[in-house]
């Protein structure tokens, strides 16, 4: 075993300041309109890709050290040494680097994903236990797919979808699959988290003021909970996460509430261009029954478009692990305890050195491909820490997109999203807009 090679330190200024600081400029946590406006107009994940590509060439495939505003890093991109720290995750990796602990404590300070040994595992149990990890149909679907088709349903009636109003349904939405109808129109619970989300952006490693309140918006709906809703299922999940059991769904909340709207809308602005791929999604769709939830979680095609605009736009930049020993990786080199350790996942999904048709909108690889299995592509992250609402979150997103597409007809509006060319790195969804008229 060997030590990783070294990039200079102009090399490490160049990654800081093309591929890392623009992840912190335009907010850790809570997305910035303004300085996301800026970096899709500098085409800074462009930049980012291309000084990794040249480090890669240099230095990689194995694993090696790049200074990150003066921290030595280890970047890793070889998707064998991924699946190593991934699937070597929490045992031999932790997912609580420093800049991550100082920010997400300020909202989440007890979550499963800054969680390590003991913590972790009673954590990880309870989120397995109610969001039902790894059933690719949850026990409630038949409620939760219902939910999905309302919101769709209201959206419909416009005559374009934007940001603001995909993500105030998908708060809507989440408030009430986690917490119930009750809360359906809490708008004050979702401010609070908003509120502390953009304070993590600051990283100041403390708890926030408001996550009091958070908490006590949270009881309101989780002591005594209605019954059709993920808080109603608390009572049957097992209760060790050193904490209250509120604070384990924080994560919940702005997953489904932003995340997972501003996949669908990328989903839907490259849908609206992808005429040949549209109208097969479409078949599927006018071939399953809409109100069954076994139908709509097999609509495959649907999901691998989904998947697809995940790879192409991941809105988690990059994932950072830090090594709890020293460790050999199986490309032959060695890096020390407290090693930070980092995944780009804007250059590994678009390696084009590893993936095919890396810069085309391409379903079929989830579809028919091996994409679902290739460590390269990590929106979800992989391995034990992996995210325990995966199929969920999935599952609500083909339910909404069901719908919509089964009574509306996309119009694009976004001329940089071309079929014929390769799609851009960065797709602004704050700016980004769909046309709809009837189907």
């Amino acid at each position: 075993m060997s030590a990783p090679q070294q990039a200079s330190v102009l090399e490490g200024l160049e990654f800081t300041l093309t591929a890392a600081a623009p992840n912190m400029v335009t907010g850790l946590f809570s997305r910035k309109e303004g300085a996301v406006k800026v970096a899709s107009l500098l085409d800074v994940d462009r930049r980012g890709y291309d000084t990794i590509a040249g480090l890669v060439r240099k230095y990689g495939p194995a694993p090696f050290y790049v200074r990150v505003a003066g921290n030595n890093s280890v970047l890793v991109t070889d998707p064998s040494d991924i699946e190593f720290v991934l699937a070597g995750s929490p045992a031999l990796f932790a997912s609580n680097p420093k800049a991550k602990q100082q920010g997400m404590m300020v909202f989440q300070p007890d979550a499963l994903t800054l969680s390590r040994s003991g913590d972790w595992e009673g954590r990880r149990a309870f989120a397995e236990a109610v969001l039902d990890t790894g059933k690719p149909l949850h026990r409630l679907a038949a409620t939760f797919l219902d939910v999905a088709r309302d919101e769709a349903d209201q959206l419909a009636d416009a005559d374009e979808i934007a940001w603001p109003a995909i993500n105030a349904a998908f708060q809507r939405l989440t408030r009430r699959v986690v917490l119930g109808e009750r809360a359906a129109r809490d708008t004050q619970l979702t401010d609070t988290l908003s509120t502390l989300m953009a304070q993590a952006n600051g990283t100041p490693g403390k708890v926030g003021e408001e996550y009091p309140d958070l908490l006590h918006y949270l009881k309101r709906y989780t002591a005594e909970p209605e019954s059709d809703c993920l808080a109603g299922l608390f009572a049957e999940a097992p209760q060790d996460v050193h904490g209250p059991l509120e604070g384990q769904i924080v994560h919940w909340l702005f997953a489904m509430g932003d995340t997972l709207p501003a996949n669908l809308l990328r989903t839907l602005v490259v849908l609206a261009t992808h005429n040949e791929i549209r109208a097969g999604i479409k078949a599927e769709i006018g071939a399953a029954d809409l109100s069954s939830a076994s139908d709509v979680v097999g609509l495959s095609e649907l999901a691998g478009a989904i998947y697809e605009a995940m790879r192409l736009w991941p809105t988690t930049p990059m994932l950072g692990r830090v090594a709890l020993g020293d460790v050999d990786f199986p490309s032959g080199v060695s890096v020390p305890a407290d090693a930070d350790i980092l995944i780009h996942n804007i250059f590994n999904h678009r390696n084009a050195d590893l993936v095919e048709n890396a810069d085309s909108f391409d379903p079929q690889r989830w579809v028919t491909g091996d994409a679902g299995s290739y460590w390269g592509f990590n929106f979800f992250s992989n391995g034990p820490q992996g995210c325990p609402g995966l199929h969920l979150s999935l599952f609500l997103g083909q339910a909404f997109l069901a719908r919509l597409l089964s009574t509306r007809e996309l119009v694009s509006k976004n001329a940089d999203v071309r079929p014929t060319e390769p799609l851009p790195f960065g797709l602004n969804y704050f700016t980004a807009t769909v046309g709809l008229r009837p189907a």
